[in-house]
């Protein structure tokens, strides 16, 4: 069944269920994935799994093709799916989640995209479908971007003035921490990312500063497309949790997206706890939640890890809020953080704009 073409390239052409059970299992014993992680092989046969049941189920016919590339040195897979079947007559609604062809995991083309670091569809000119479907192995190269400097102490949007500060701590008696606490002002507000990479030590500390690099060459700040840059970098890794913010002084409006145990809550005019949805980055990503909360002046928005103790939300007594942000970060740590864990925390005030 399986025509492989060269020792990166393997066809498998697909007519009956089980040419598609066949190609799920010999996939995942692919020669030139074979040093790829339990998970990343996962990750390929079920997307192998999903686009090949679309084939069998609306066209009755069709081949996948993985290939390895290493374009500009780093590589990736490629999986091509194609077929001469009756297209996809609405691309929009096949890409919305809950919508699965049946007898499937259930993951859909939303899921492959999630898995995936690229997909297009199209509908060549001989007819049918095409899905390309692209992964990216290991971490990006890192090219340099520079990003014009903005102030780092504050900034002044339509009467708000937003300043900030953090601080992570690593867990006892490490060097390095597991965490990163990752904060940069953009056209749309000031982003405020805090990252909690499962285990600690050095280990850990790995993967921060892959993440870190990622975030460093991307000019995003929606938070839940930021959420979903950062499964794509940690899927085959230990994984993490992470907790999105983006500030916008203008609007005066704070937005949150969360998966794993991070934290977030904002002290002040109208005291609110964000929600960060179960999950975990490079394993299992759900839809992310975005919540959206108004800002005024005088209030306090803090982002920290589980290495917070939860009394954090009890204890404001033992915190002065009117502290400067920095100060109050180390407040937190000192008052809340766990010396068994990883312990970090993003402290940012919300001040009365200056007069012109």
């Amino acid at each position: 069944m399986q025509l492989e073409q060269c020792l990166q390239e393997a066809s498998y052409p697909l007519r009956h269920d089980i040419d598609l059970h066949l190609t799920v299992m010999a996939v995942r014993r692919l020669p030139f994935i074979a040093n790829l992680s339990e998970v990343d092989r996962a990750m390929l046969s079920t997307v192998v799994s999903e686009l090949g049941s679309n084939i069998l189920k609306y066209a009755e016919r069709g081949e996948i093709t993985l290939t390895l590339h290493h374009p500009s040195g780093r590589p990736c897979i490629d999986i091509v799916a194609r077929d001469q079947g009756p297209g996809i007559g609405d691309v929009h609604q096949a890409m919305q989640d809950h919508y699965s062809t049946s007898g499937t995991l259930g993951l859909g083309l939303p899921g492959v995209r999630r898995m995936m670091s690229e997909l297009t569809i199209s509908t060549p000119p001989e007819g049918g479908t095409l899905v390309q479907a692209r992964k990216w192995l290991g971490a990006a190269p890192l090219v340099s971007r520079p990003i014009p400097p903005l102030a780092c102490t504050g900034q002044l949007h339509a009467g708000l003035q937003l300043t900030w500060a953090s601080e992570n701590r690593p867990c006892y008696p490490e060097r390095v921490s597991g965490d990163l606490a990752f904060i940069r002002p953009g056209p749309e507000g000031v982003s405020l990312i805090l990252i909690d990479v499962s285990g600690h030590g050095a280990s850990a500390n790995k993967l921060v500063q892959v993440l870190e690099a990622a975030l460093q060459q991307t000019r995003e700040q929606e938070p839940a497309r930021l959420l979903q840059l950062l499964h794509q970098h940690c899927i085959g890794t230990r994984g993490a949790a992470a907790g999105v913010a983006l500030v916008n002084g203008e609007r005066g409006e704070l937005s949150y997206a969360g998966i794993g145990n991070t934290r977030i809550c904002l002290r002040g005019h109208e005291p609110w706890r964000g929600i960060s949805r179960d999950g975990v980055l490079g394993e299992r990503f759900p839809t992310p939640l975005l919540q959206r909360q108004p800002l005024v002046a005088g209030d306090v928005v803090m982002l920290y890890s589980d290495g917070i103790s939860e009394s954090l939300n009890l204890r404001d007594g033992a915190l002065d809020l009117a502290a400067e942000p920095a100060q109050l970060a180390r407040q937190v740590i000192a008052h809340s953080g766990r010396s068994t864990d990883d312990a970090s925390c993003i402290v940012l005030r919300v001040l009365a704009g200056k007069e012109d």
